[in-house]
């Protein structure tokens, strides 16, 4: 009897193993704190450099903070739920140029612009500062397009986070023609810029 019970949970303890969830692990849910966080396209053309500022972002995070706080490089610690930026809260400080950003842009019909995250590798740690590369895709005017970035995120004393960072990108990437104005006398240059400070809180 003794023997077949012993059998019975070496058959079991595999199975049991298996049926746990791989990444049944406690995270915590950051939100975007859009008073304190920043985002900026910056661009060139021909008579001059231009940008404009996210005034909205829209976003989800979860991460496991221990293997963090512990040093743990590898996939699997962050996991972004949602990230958006509705395309009437793009502004510059013309009202013709922010009505070329929605025309270019298409807002009637795709109204945000969006990320969904394939994969978020920390590859290194220094601290409360870690490196993290991030693959995924963006969505705007209708195009999908695919992209590798790395960005910095630092753990703050107040338990905030801030990812920090800059990714380059270019009007063709979206079916996109380069803005221009003026007849086609003035255009804009093919790459443009996204900068961001983004301060994420727990909730």
């Amino acid at each position: 009897m003794k023997l077949l019970s012993t059998l019975l949970l070496i058959i079991a303890l595999p199975v049991a193993l298996v049926a746990q969830p791989a990444n049944d692990v406690a995270k915590t849910t950051f939100v975007i704190d859009n008073g304190s966080s920043t985002m900026v396209i910056e661009g060139g053309s021909t008579v001059g450099s231009w940008d404009a500022d996210v005034k909205v972002l829209e976003g989800e995070f979860k991460i496991d903070m221990e293997a963090l706080g512990n040093g743990v490089n590898g996939n699997g610690i962050f996991e972004l739920s949602t990230f958006s930026v509705p395309v009437g809260n793009i502004e510059s400080d013309s009202r013709r140029m922010n009505r070329n950003i929605y025309s270019y842009l298409k807002e009637d019909d795709h109204p945000n612009i969006t990320f969904t995250m394939t994969s978020a590798e920390v590859t290194e740690n220094n601290g409360s500062s870690y490196e993290v590369l991030v693959n995924g895709v963006i969505n705007a005017a209708g195009a999908d397009h695919e992209v590798s970035f790395t960005t910095e995120v630092t753990i703050n004393g107040n338990g905030s986070l801030v990812i920090n960072g800059k990714k380059p990108l270019n009007f063709s990437d979206f079916g996109i023609d380069r803005p221009s104005a003026m007849l086609g006398t003035v255009r804009a240059d093919e790459e443009i810029e996204i900068v961001y400070n983004l301060v994420l809180t727990s909730r």
